[in-house]
């Protein structure tokens, strides 16, 4: 095991908790009937479309055990874009919830392809009925594969590693820390690249012949990092402690 992933696993443990001092709670859905439930079924996700028909789809969270079952619903895909409930849910202290939705964007190149997926998470009241209210947007994983090669002198040059490959993952979780409102969230990343030293800001034909010691998996340090959210009731969405780096070369395929 490399130590840039101890070092991440270490980080994403110390970042995050499923539970905060006061009283907000973190727990994992699982897929039924449609639904994402919590594993005592008491409280279940689903997507739904806006009123007006607008692609855009909003988590809705029901009592599991007195709801009527709700049908499988359709796949919702549209252009390179697919959803799916975030399979986590945040019971607030007020008694209201914390719910995602993850778009996943994919595109296709000439001998490679990309993806890049997205969370919206957001406010839902306790009884889940009014309108759900984005409260914030992150990107939680991505990976391209883009072409190296093209020629026998390219597959030579780069040891017959013929593409350059770029990871990115994230974590969302409730940070240690009590407040009065919304809580925090700790947000920890982990982004590498394969071989090491290259970018997408530079074209890999051009770069000196790759030795045997480059063909390995590369932390990324400036995209390899963590941050706290916290609510800004002013602007009504979560706002990081500091800002973000620039990560599009691994989260826009």
């Amino acid at each position: 095991m490399s130590v840039s992933f101890l070092f991440a696993m270490m980080l994403a443990q110390s970042a995050a908790a499923t539970a905060n001092p006061a009283g907000d709670r973190l727990v994992p859905l699982t897929g039924k009937d449609g639904q994402y439930c919590t594993a005592d079924a008491r409280w279940c996700v689903s997507l739904d479309g806006l009123p007006d028909g607008d692609e855009q789809v909003l988590p809705i969270v029901r009592a599991g055990a007195a709801a009527e079952p709700i049908p499988e619903p359709p796949a919702r895909t549209f252009s390179n874009e697919t959803q799916a409930v975030w399979p986590n849910l945040i019971l607030l202290k007020d008694g209201g919830f914390l719910a995602g939705v993850e778009t996943r964007v994919s595109t296709a190149y000439s001998g490679g392809g990309g993806s890049a997926t997205e969370l919206r998470l957001f406010r839902v009241a306790s009884d889940g009925q009014a309108v759900a209210v984005p409260v914030l947007n992150v990107p939680v994983a991505g990976s391209l594969l883009i072409r190296a090669c093209f020629g026998e002198s390219d597959m030579a040059k780069r040891r017959g590693a013929c593409h350059d490959e770029y990871s990115f993952s994230a974590s969302l979780g409730l940070a240690r820390e009590a407040v009065s409102g919304l809580p925090v969230l700790a947000y920890v990343t982990n982004a590498k690249r394969f071989p090491r030293g290259v970018s997408r800001l530079e074209d890999s034909t051009t770069k000196a012949r790759l030795r045997k010691s480059d063909l390995v998996f590369e932390r990324d340090p400036e995209c390899s990092f963590s941050r706290r959210f916290r609510f800004d009731a002013g602007t009504g969405a979560y706002r990081p402690d500091s800002a973000l780096p620039d990560c599009s070369a691994y989260t826009v395929p």
